[in-house]
């Protein structure tokens, strides 16, 4: 569980890329490519917002989690995803109830896709 925890923290930083508006990574994104070195580094993937809807569009079986605030999360959010607030603290360590609350969305299968947004990359 450790492992899948910390795949999960860096995950949630790595897929914030959708919100108010959508967040467009270009060639002139400095942040981008920083954040793709760090991805490389960590073993996760990034994907921008037509990435995230061609994955959706899919039928992949994937959790999608939106890690926004409930009050952001109700004011809109893509359908189907489920929502668990992530703090940037979350990235070193998980309260046993958001561990719990993070596995029972994921369910038994380890393996299963796990894309998690935000409003901005931070």
């Amino acid at each position: 569980m450790p492992g899948i925890i910390t795949c999960v923290a860096w995950l949630l930083l790595a897929f914030c890329v959708l919100g108010a508006r959508p967040v467009r990574a270009d060639g002139n994104e400095v942040w981008w490519a920083s954040a793709e070195a760090e991805a490389k580094r960590d073993d996760y993937r990034l994907i921008d917002d037509n990435g995230l809807r061609t994955l959706v569009g899919s039928g992949a079986d994937m959790v999608l989690l939106d890690a926004r605030a409930d009050y952001e999360y109700g004011a809109g959010h893509i359908p189907g995803a489920a929502n668990l607030e992530f703090d940037l603290g979350d990235d070193l360590d998980l309260s046993r109830e958001k561990r719990e609350a993070l596995a029972g969305l994921m369910g038994p299968d380890r393996d299963r896709l796990l894309v998690i947004y935000c409003r901005s990359f931070r």
